[in-house]
């Protein structure tokens, strides 16, 4: 099973969780503009509610700690399951198309805050996700460099329990960013939900964040920022080995884009844009427009011993739509490169990422 491209959900001693995964969601008092009123009950006959709030929704729906870390503004409900959420890109120095990890914090705060505050799921549950394909558009019309104003088109499907009957949230997500009628982003994700009984039990040992102690482990020095595409090298994520084509993961909890707060594993967001710049590292010095990426994770990346991250590179010509098994929608244009990055602990690998895309 792949698992959690979301980062944990730890919750803030004294923020309120929902009683049961069938009803509305009760949020904290700073909230108000932002959520469902708790009376409200998902699946009712309100498909034109609208959540829609001038300020940033409550941090707690997308597990975050840090305000200005929310994309989300709020949302309006469709359908039983389709919604449309408002979101905001924060400003930017280096053009608008956006990078493969803001693509996908976008969908993955868009999926929690829906499953939350509309399907119920309390805010103690953990996701699992199976995997994350999604589509980034080769261009975005420009509006300068101030922050931007985003709509996404997302629609659930039931997750299923093996016995007919439907588990909390959704399992299958497809999610439409939008710039007006320009599409931006087009993803999809397969996920469930466990209990905290559950994750107790499957995570063991773990459980604690970092184990010996958050930020307690040795962190190897950076690769130069301009070989992985960074501005700093308080940005990079990648050590490098004695291996051509291979680094060590940098998990540098000071990086506050990677790390928001304390967790008990490495966070997906991390390992994707580790992976982002290996295969950036990989076709040095040329520049990979990422077009496509597919994700699949097969076990937790832990604190305590070496994530090793290694790359293929598959030059234009030697891939085609097919090699982007899954993806939410391949763009199929001529001269791509495939970089496939594997990251393996303990001698076994944990994920696999693929971006593709042009060079330039």
């Amino acid at each position: 099973m792949s698992v959690t491209l979301q980062q944990s959900c730890t919750l803030v001693p004294g923020i309120p969780k929902s009683a049961t995964g069938s009803g509305g969601l009760t949020l904290p008092a700073h909230a108000e503009n932002s959520g469902r009123a708790a009376a409200e009950v998902p699946g009712t006959s309100h498909s034109a509610a609208s959540h829609l709030g001038e300020g940033r929704i409550a941090k707690e729906l997308v597990h975050f700690h840090d305000e200005e870390s929310v994309l989300v503004y709020g949302w309006a409900r469709r359908g039983p399951r389709e919604f449309t959420l408002a979101v905001e890109w924060p400003g930017s120095t280096s053009g608008r198309r956006p990078d493969p990890v803001l693509a996908a914090q976008t969908v993955r705060q868009c999926g929690l805050a829906i499953s939350h505050a509309e399907f119920g799921v309390p805010l103690d549950h953990q996701s699992l996700l199976w995997d994350l394909n999604y589509s980034i558009a080769p261009t975005l019309p420009a509006e300068g460099n101030g922050s931007l104003r985003l709509t996404v088109d997302l629609r659930c499907s039931p997750a299923k329990n093996g016995r007919g009957g439907s588990l909390i949230g959704g399992e299958t997500m497809d999610f439409t960013v939008r710039q007006g009628s320009h599409a931006v982003i087009r993803a999809h994700s397969r996920s469930a939900w466990i209990s905290p009984d559950v994750y107790r039990r499957l995570r063991g040992p773990y459980l604690s964040p970092g184990g010996g102690g958050w930020g307690a482990w040795e962190v190897p020095p950076p690769v130069p920022a301009a070989s992985v595409g960074c501005g700093s090298a308080a940005e990079v994520v990648l050590a490098a080995t004695d291996r051509p084509g291979t680094w060590l993961l940098r998990n540098d909890v000071a990086n506050k884009t990677m790390f928001d707060h304390p967790v008990d594993h490495v966070p997906g967001l991390s390992l994707l844009g580790a992976a982002a710049q290996a295969a950036q590292a990989a076709v040095s010095p040329a520049v990979l427009v990422p077009a496509d990426v597919t994700t699949s994770f097969s076990r937790y990346v832990e604190f305590d011993a070496p994530c090793r991250l290694s790359a293929v590179v598959r030059p234009a010509g030697a891939v085609s739509t097919g090699d982007v098994a899954g993806g939410a929608g391949a763009s199929g244009a001529s001269g791509s490169t495939l970089v496939e990055v594997v990251g393996e602990q303990n001698g076994e690998a944990a994920f696999r990422i693929g971006l593709w895309g042009p060079l330039n």
